[in-house]
């Protein structure tokens, strides 16, 4: 680091930063870069009820399929008769389709950045894991996930971490700090995460990726002006504290995770 750059270090980010894991260690947490198919259901097999059951010998779309451990492993595991993963990140579909033709699954596991038009209404199943607090316009891709399910069909959105959860920011892979984004500006968290990254993000809207700010709340108006029959609804609380999914405001900090069954 410079002295100019130095000088300019403010006291939140020296806080922060004396906070945070060195520069030079590896991420705190697990990144899709250390997915297994051993691993790579851990959170739909916790999060959604009787998950494989759900797409045993169903069509999937894996809507934001990211590297496609997830998209394989609902294959290999869970028996899915057909998954399509849906991506917009070109590196992370090549490494898709190279893991499904490793795995031999190439003709019932494949990817894409757009579905085709006659698969509009088709699959059985179209799931959205850790993903729905990335889209940019969460709204507009729900919608077109219930474009996609066919008649009967369900959408299933989960996805840890709403904004005001204590990992919220997405932070932890550098910071084990909770609520950063709660306790430190905007602008002091990410000038501290350029030390761990060089994205050259200046909000959370530009973090690889990307962040929505997903509250609880915002989820909720999404939902219900979704057109979409909330068939099973879960909050999962932090530590699993009672009753903290009921409380106003409150839920907001206190929910890590949230799972949600609709059907049209």
């Amino acid at each position: 680091m410079t002295s100019e750059r130095s000088e300019r270090v403010t006291l939140s980010e020296r806080l922060l930063l004396a906070l945070s894991r060195d520069p030079n260690a590896p991420d705190y947490s697990i990144t899709t870069t250390e997915y297994t198919l051993d691993n790579a259901l851990d959170f739909a097999l916790k999060m959604i009820p009787d998950f494989p059951a759900l797409v045993r010998n169903r069509a999937v779309l894996d809507y934001g399929c990211g590297p496609g451990w997830q998209a394989v492993a609902m294959h290999r595991q869970c028996g899915a008769r057909q998954v399509v993963g849906l991506d917009i990140n070109p590196e992370w579909l090549a490494r898709a389709r190279a893991l499904a033709e490793r795995e031999r699954c190439g003709g019932a596991v494949t990817f894409t950045d757009a579905v085709r038009a006659d698969s509009q209404g088709t699959f059985d199943v179209v799931l959205s894991l850790n993903s729905f607090e990335h889209f940019n316009d969460p709204a507009r891709h729900l919608a077109r996930m219930r474009g996609l399910a066919r008649p009967g069909g369900c959408v299933v959105v989960s996805f840890a971490e709403p904004w005001y959860s204590h990992s919220g920011s997405h932070m932890n892979f550098f910071t084990k700090v909770p609520w950063v984004n709660v306790l430190f500006s905007e602008q002091t968290v990410l000038r501290a995460r350029e030390r761990f990254r060089s994205d050259g993000a200046t909000r959370y809207e530009e973090v690889e990726g990307g962040l929505n700010r997903m509250t609880l709340r915002k989820f909720e108006e999404i939902i219900r002006a979704s057109g979409l029959r909330v068939e099973y609804l879960k909050y999962h609380t932090t530590r699993g504290l009672p009753l903290a999914d009921k409380l106003p405001v409150v839920r907001e900090f206190l929910v890590s995770a949230v799972t949600c069954i609709l059907q049209s």
